[in-house]
C-alpha cells in the first residue's frame, strides 16, 4: 500500500521527518518496503492559461496556441495534443525548464512556426496517472504559479507490507492511528461530518421498505451482512478538483470516472470500500442475498462470472449487479451518462467473502480489506461523509436513503483480559501501570483496571486483538522492541543423545559440503513440469494465483533450477543448492532429497587450479550422504532415457534393483533454455525409502595385527563399468579385504584399442593374526578370477 506524507498530516500532527515515520512503522510491526518522491526533479513550470488555438499552417497534427503564463505577456506554443482548447489551464514549462530525463527546454521553430516552451503531458512531468494528452489542470488554477507548489509535489510517497492480520492498516487512517500510537503528538479526524439528513433506519425485526425505491437483506443473508447503507443521490461530480487528482495518483491508482475516483479516494482514506450504481440502470430496488444456482454477473472487468450458492450478491430484480465486497456488475456501472447513482457503504463479515474472489480468479482492493477485516460501525459514517462532500463538488441531492443496522449480527465487543505478571515474564521487563494504560488507550482500547492487571475492550477496527498474547504484543511493539533488555541465555550445558533425525543428519551433511538449503514453490508452472515430468499426474489447481504457480509439483527440480538461474544471473560463480520437501501425484506425496551444483569445485585459492563441478563431484556428495547407511549397498548404473539429464551423464541409483534416487548433468537443450553457460548437475534421494534400510554405526575393536596394501591394475573392455567391477571384486573378497577403492583410471596408445585401465588399492588386516604374503596372494586370485567372469578382464602389466 502506497501512502502520501502530506496526505498523512490531514489525520495527524507530528515533527519527524520520513525516514523517522518509517523507521518508526518499521519497528511497530509495518515494514516500509520503500520511500520514493512524489514526483520526479522539475523546474520552471507554471500554471498557464490558454487563450486561443488556432492550426499549424504547415502542419495538419499540430496546432498554434496563444498561452497566459502570468507575466503579462502572451507566448506562443506549437503543440500536437489532441485535447488542447481554449480557456483551459495547462502546465506550462518555460525556456530554461528542465523535465524529467534531462529533458531542456528551449525557444524553438517548429514547422516555420517559433514556440517559446512547452506544453506538458502527466506523463512528461513524472506525473503518470493512466491519462493522454495535455494534463488538463482545474479551471481556478492561478495563472503563473508555479506548478510544484500548486499541486504540493514535494511529498514523499511509502510503500508499506501490511500483514495480513492488520486489515485495520490498510488505510491513510489506519497508519495515523498506528502512529498516534508510537508518539505523534495528536490524531484527528478529518472527515467528521455532522449532517441534519433523515436516514431510514432498520433493524432485523423490521420489514423491508418498499415503494419505487426498496433495499432488502434476505433473513439468510443478515448473518453475512449486518450493516447496509444505499443512498440514491441525484447529481454526480463532473471532475474532481486538482489536489484530489493527484492524491489519486499518489495512491497507485488510475482514474476511471469521477464519482468512482472519489469513492477510492474514501476507501484508501479511511479503510471504508464503497461502491456506486448507477440508479437507472437499477430495477425494483437492491436486494442482499446470497446467489443462485446458475446465476451470472457480468464483472466490471469483463468477464461473465458464473456464481455459487455461498456467494453473497447485491441483486435487483433482474439478477445480481454486484458480488458483495469483490467487485460489481458492468450493467450497473457508473459511465459517462450516469446522472444518479446509489451509493453503497456496507459492512460484510469477513467468513462471508474470503475465498470467493480468489476462486474466481478476481484481486480487488475491496476484497482485500473485507477478507482481512473492516470497522464494523464505519460505513453509515462514512457514506454520510461521501455525500457531504459530493456536495461540495457539485449539485446534488439525497433523493432517497435507507440504512440498515442489525446490531444483533455484528461482531460482538471481546473483553480480553491482560495480566501485570504475564507481560512482564513474556516481555522479560516490568511495566509501570501507567505506561501500559497509556499505550493500549492510544491504540484505542478500552481499559479498566482490575486486581492482577486489566480488562481491555478492543475497538470495532482491531479484529486482530482477541486473546491476551495480542495485547502483549500491541504492548512490546507500541513500547518499542528496541527498549526490550538483552539477556545472556542461562542454562546447563550436558551431553546430547545422537538421536538426531536422518532429515537433521542429511541437512548437516551437506552443509558441511557447502550446499545452501532453500524452499521453493510446491507449485511450479505446466511448462516447468513438462520440463522434467513430462508424464506426470501431479494435481492441478483449479484456481492458481498465477500460471507460474498452476500444478503441484512432480519434482524439486524445476524449483532448485529457477533459484539456479537466479543466482547465475547475478554474477554467482559457485553454487551449491539443496531443498528437502514433498512432491506430489494424485494419490500420494513423497519426501525427496534433492540438489544440484553449478560453476567452480572450489572456492578460489593459490594451491590448486580452478576447474568447474563435473558428474564426480555430485556423485561424491551424494556417497557422502549414503554413507549414513553403511550397512546397504547400493548401486550406481548407466540411465540414458532420463527426459531432463544428459544421456551420457546419467546414473540411477539402486538398492536391490530398486530405485532410490537418481543424479546427473542437466540435459544441454534445458540448459541452453536457461541461460546456463556451464554444467549444471542434479539428484535427488526418496527420504522414505532411505527411512527403511537398516542404518546405524556399530563399534568394531581395532586389530592389533598391520594392515598390507597391494595394488592391483586390471585392463577392462569399454563396455564394462568400473562400478560392475568393482561390485564383482567386493563380493569376492573376504572378510580380511577391509577396503577396496580405485585410486586411477587411464586410457592411451599403451593399450589394446576399446579398453582402459584401472588402478585399484587394497588394504588387508586380519583381526586375529598377521597375514602372509601367500594369505594376500590367495585374496587378489580371488578376486582377479570373479572379474574375469563378468568379461575379458586381465592384470595389466
Amino acid at each position: 500500500m502506497r501512502i502520501s506524507i502530506q496526505w498523512l498530516r490531514d489525520w495527524l500532527d507530528f515533527s519527524w521527518n520520513t525516514e523517522e515515520i518509517a523507521r518508526r512503522l518499521t519497528m511497530g510491526g509495518i515494514e516500509v518496503e520503500a520511500m520514493e518522491p512524489a514526483a520526479p526533479p522539475f523546474h520552471s513550470v507554471v500554471v498557464a492559461a490558454v487563450q486561443s488555438v488556432a492550426a499549424h499552417p504547415e502542419a495538419d497534427k499540430l496546432r498554434i496556441a496563444q498561452v497566459d503564463a502570468g507575466d503579462g505577456t502572451l507566448r506562443t506554443i506549437v503543440c500536437g495534443a489532441a485535447n488542447l482548447a481554449e480557456g483551459q489551464r495547462v502546465p506550462l514549462a518555460l525556456p530554461g525548464a528542465e523535465l524529467p530525463g534531462n529533458k531542456k527546454i528551449a525557444i524553438s521553430e517548429l514547422r516555420g512556426v517559433r514556440s517559446e516552451g512547452m506544453l506538458c503531458a502527466a506523463g512528461e512531468l513524472g506525473l503518470e496517472d493512466g491519462s493522454s494528452g495535455l494534463l488538463i489542470l482545474d479551471a481556478e488554477a492561478p495563472v503563473g504559479a508555479d506548478l510544484r507548489t500548486y499541486l504540493h509535489l514535494d511529498d514523499e510517497i511509502l510503500t508499506l507490507g501490511i500483514t495480513p492480520n492488520r486489515g485495520d492498516a490498510l488505510s491513510i487512517k489506519g497508519v495515523a492511528r498506528d502512529l498516534y500510537a508510537l508518539g505523534a503528538q495528536q490524531l484527528h479526524d478529518p472527515r467528521a461530518v455532522t449532517q441534519d439528513h433523515e436516514w431510514s433506519q432498520q433493524d432485523s425485526t423490521q420489514e423491508p421498505v418498499q415503494g419505487d425505491y426498496s433495499v432488502s437483506i434476505e433473513a439468510e443473508a443478515r448473518t453475512a451482512c449486518p450493516s447496509y447503507t444505499a443512498l440514491w443521490i441525484d447529481g454526480v461530480p463532473s471532475r474532481l478538483p486538482d489536489f484530489l487528482r493527484e492524491r489519486l495518483r499518489r495512491a497507485g491508482q488510475r482514474s476511471i470516472h469521477p464519482m468512482v475516483d472519489l469513492l477510492n479516494l474514501w476507501m484508501f482514506d479511511t479503510g471504508q470500500p464503497l461502491h456506486a450504481f448507477d440508479a437507472d440502470t437499477i430495477r425494483g430496488g437492491l436486494c442482499v442475498r446470497w446467489a443462485r444456482t446458475g446465476e451470472v454477473l457480468d464483472a466490471l472487468d469483463g468477464r461473465d462470472l458464473n456464481l455459487e450458492p455461498d456467494m453473497l450478491v447485491i441483486a435487483d430484480a433482474q439478477g445480481p449487479v454486484a458480488l458483495a465486497g469483490i467487485i460489481g456488475g458492468r450493467r450497473s456501472s457508473v459511465t459517462a451518462q450516469t446522472r444518479s447513482i446509489i451509493l453503497e457503504a456496507a459492512f460484510f463479515q469477513p467468513k462471508a467473502i474470503q475465498g470467493r474472489a480468489r476462486r474466481l480468479g478476481l484481486q480487488t482492493d475491496a476484497a482485500m480489506r473485507y477478507e482481512r477485516g473492516v470497522d464494523f460501525n464505519l460505513a453509515p459514517q462514512v457514506a454520510r461523509g461521501v455525500l457531504a462532500q459530493m456536495m461540495e463538488l457539485a449539485t446534488v441531492q439525497l433523493r432517497v436513503s435507507r440504512s440498515f443496522t442489525l446490531k444483533g449480527q455484528l461482531p460482538a465487543s471481546v473483553e480480553i483480559s491482560l495480566r501485570q505478571k504475564r507481560l512482564e515474564r513474556v516481555m522479560g521487563m516490568p511495566y509501570a501501570a501507567a505506561v501500559v494504560e497509556q499505550l493500549l488507550t492510544r491504540l484505542g482500547l478500552q481499559i479498566r483496571p482490575v486486581q492482577d492487571g486489566w480488562q481491555a475492550t478492543a475497538p470495532s477496527h482491531r479484529f486482530d486483538l482477541r486473546i491476551e498474547a495480542d495485547l502483549i504484543e500491541e504492548v512490546g511493539r507500541i513500547y518499542g522492541y528496541d527498549h526490550l533488555p538483552a539477556h545472556r541465555p542461562r542454562g546447563l550445558l550436558q551431553a546430547v543423545p545422537d538421536n538426531q533425525s536422518s532429515s537433521q543428519q542429511l541437512r548437516h551433511i551437506l552443509q558441511a559440503r557447502d550446499y545452501h538449503e532453500v524452499i521453493t514453490y510446491s507449485f511450479i508452472s505446466q511448462e516447468s513440469q513438462n520440463d522434467f515430468q513430462p508424464n506426470a499426474d501431479a494435481p492441478a489447481l483449479l484456481n492458481p494465483l498465477s500460471a507460474d504457480l498452476a500444478v503441484m509439483r512432480a519434482s524439486l527440480w524445476p524449483g532448485l533450477l529457477q533459484t539456479l538461474q537466479f543466482n547465475a544471473k547475478r554474477q554467482q560463480d559457485r553454487i551449491r543448492l539443496f531443498e528437502m520437501g514433498r512432491i506430489f501425484s494424485a494419490d500420494r506425496q513423497s519426501m525427496i532429497l534433492a540438489g544440484c551444483i553449478w560453476g567452480a569445485a572450489d572456492r578460489e585459492n593459490w594451491a590448486q587450479t580452478a576447474r568447474d563441478v563435473d558428474f564426480f563431484d555430485l556423485k561424491g556428495d551424494v556417497a557422502a550422504i549414503l554413507a549414513l547407511w553403511p550397512q546397504t549397498h547400493f548401486e550406481f548404473q548407466t540411465l540414458s532415457t532420463e527426459h531432463a539429464l544428459h544421456p551420457g551423464q546419467a546414473a540411477e541409483i539402486l538398492v536391490e534393483g530398486c530405485r532410490i534416487g537418481m543424479l546427473g548433468a542437466l540435459h544441454p537443450t534445458l540448459a541452453a533454455r536457461y541461460d546456463l553457460d556451464k554444467s549444471a548437475f542434479f539428484f535427488y534421494l526418496d527420504i522414505e525409502m532411505l527411512e527403511h534400510l537398516q542404518k546405524g554405526r556399530h563399534f568394531t575393536a581395532l586389530s592389533p595385527y598391520p594392515a598390507l596394501r597391494r595394488d592391483m591394475a586390471l585392463v577392462i573392455p569399454d563396455n564394462i563399468e568400473a562400478g560392475a567391477v568393482l561390485a564383482a571384486m567386493q563380493q569376492a573378497a573376504s572378510a580380511v579385504v577391509q577396503e577396496i577403492r580405485i585410486f586411477d583410471r587411464y586410457q592411451g596408445e599403451s593399450l589394446p584399442a576399446g579398453t582402459y585401465s584401472l588402478a585399484f588399492a587394497l588394504i588387508l588386516q586380519d583381526r586375529e593374526r598377521t597375514l602372509t604374503e601367500a594369505d594376500v596372494q590367495m585374496e587378489l586370485e580371488r578376486m582377479l578370477t570373479a572379474v574375469k567372469q563378468i568379461g575379458s578382464i586381465e592384470l595389466r602389466a
